[in-house]
């Protein structure tokens, strides 16, 4: 698997976690979440590795930080 393609893994995970939601703060935060992991799937062609690296921890941290503290 390509990393493009599990960006785009990311981004369904993050689509099945919005679905399930229901509280509409949750849905809302997934769906950014989800559109992060598909913009970054997007440019990742025109991205250096380490850049891609560094995006890519940001928004893993930034998540682990929504969902640790799911109900």
């Amino acid at each position: 698997m390509t990393g493009r393609a599990k960006l785009f893994d990311r981004a369904a995970e993050c689509e099945l976690l919005m679905d399930a939601a229901y509280d509409p703060d949750r849905k809302e935060t997934f769906r950014l979440f989800r559109d992060m992991w598909i913009m970054l799937a997007n440019e990742s062609a025109t991205m250096s590795a380490d850049y891609m690296k560094r995006q890519i921890a940001d928004i893993e941290r930034l998540q682990r930080g929504c969902t640790i503290r799911s109900p």
